[in-house]
């Protein structure tokens, strides 16, 4: 049995978490956020809540429906089948499809704290800048140089940007690798109202203009207050207006919801604006996660795999996997996947 840390507490590290612990490992979790479920997150505020990030899960393989079909069975996710429409050419369309939508209960976090359960422990708020090999373990320090902890191996499921500044003096060629992963920003704007919108979609993808998502997120199962409302830009739109004051980004994200249902003026009792600096990858690479030939240790997130919560998960399993494999042979030398 070994003690691993995790940095990072959204999809991929606890996917990495479940491999880890089930092979007998005790497993400490680490992220810079007061809670878990990283683009997972949700928000609430004055009596309302949103899922402030990703807003369903889906499967396109038969693994990830089959762990889909294990989380609702224990009560973390269940369906949602929203009204669906399209906006685009200044016309909103109906759009249904077959695809089988689910979502944490009663929040989207609701999944990553039921997946905690098998950390031996979960260490919110706590940002880690440092990490070093020495003496067969990992050192993790945090920004004024405080010993946090030591791992005979180590997850790393952070933004490729945020990977590479804490492989640069232990790993080079690695941390060069991950600043070659762009990631793409998107602005999300989070709204509550006093009467229910007279609109029949629960969501819709929009095709024109500033927009690339709208959700009712009062319309997903379990969730209770006011209607709420998530609107999201498109990643185009947010990298240009990446820097703009908040203000203004907020009026023109409103504005074009407005657009959307061709609504003249809404009542709203709440609102948030968050700006997701890396919300998307721009691409993906080549390989299902990153490791280090001789180094117990894994890179993991979307970007290693495919831009999805899918591909959060199957990039934290397959890391784990390998984690286990590598402590579990005696030379610890596995073939370098970079």
């Amino acid at each position: 049995m070994a003690d691993i840390a995790v940095i990072g507490a959204g999809m991929a590290g606890l996917s990495a978490l479940q491999e880890l612990a089930a092979a007998g490992h005790q497993v400490q979790v680490y992220d810079k956020s007061r809670g878990s479920g990283g683009r997972m997150a949700t928000k609430a505020l004055a009596g309302s809540g949103w899922d402030m990030g990703a807003q369903f899960l889906r499967a396109h393989s038969p693994d990830f429906a089959h762990q889909l079909s294990q989380w609702q069975q224990a009560g973390w996710i269940a369906p949602w089948s929203p009204t669906i429409c399209r906006y685009e050419n200044d016309c909103l369309t109906p759009s249904p499809d077959a695809v089988s939508r689910y979502v944490g209960v009663p929040r989207m976090t609701a999944l990553s704290r039921g997946l905690l359960q098998s950390a031996a422990g979960f260490h919110p708020a706590v940002r880690i800048s440092t990490v070093r090999f020495a003496e067969q373990r990992w050192q993790l320090q945090s920004d004024d140089g405080t010993h946090l902890a030591s791992a005979d191996a180590l997850v790393i499921s952070a933004p490729p940007a945020q990977s590479a500044a804490l492989l640069e003096n232990t790993v080079p060629p690695l941390a060069a690798h991950c600043r070659q992963q762009p990631m793409l920003p998107c602005w999300t704007l989070l709204i509550s109202v006093q009467q229910p919108l007279a609109v029949t979609a629960d969501a819709v993808f929009v095709r024109q203009g500033p927009l690339g998502w709208i959700a009712r997120n009062s319309s997903k199962p379990g969730r209770s207050g006011a209607e709420s409302w998530v609107i999201q830009a498109s990643h185009t739109w947010s990298a240009t207006h990446n820097d703009s004051p908040r203000e203004a980004v907020q009026q023109m994200l409103l504005e074009a919801f407005c657009e959307v249902f061709k609504l003249d003026a809404i009542s709203i009792t709440g609102q948030w604006l968050h700006r997701w600096l890396y919300a998307l990858p721009a691409s993906t690479g080549n390989a299902e996660f990153l490791a280090a030939g001789g180094l117990p240790l894994a890179v993991c997130g979307d970007w290693c795999h495919h831009p999805s919560v899918e591909g959060a998960w199957h990039s934290g399993r397959r890391a784990g996997q390998y984690l286990n494999h590598y402590l579990a042979t005696s030379s610890g030398h596995l073939q370098e996947r970079i």
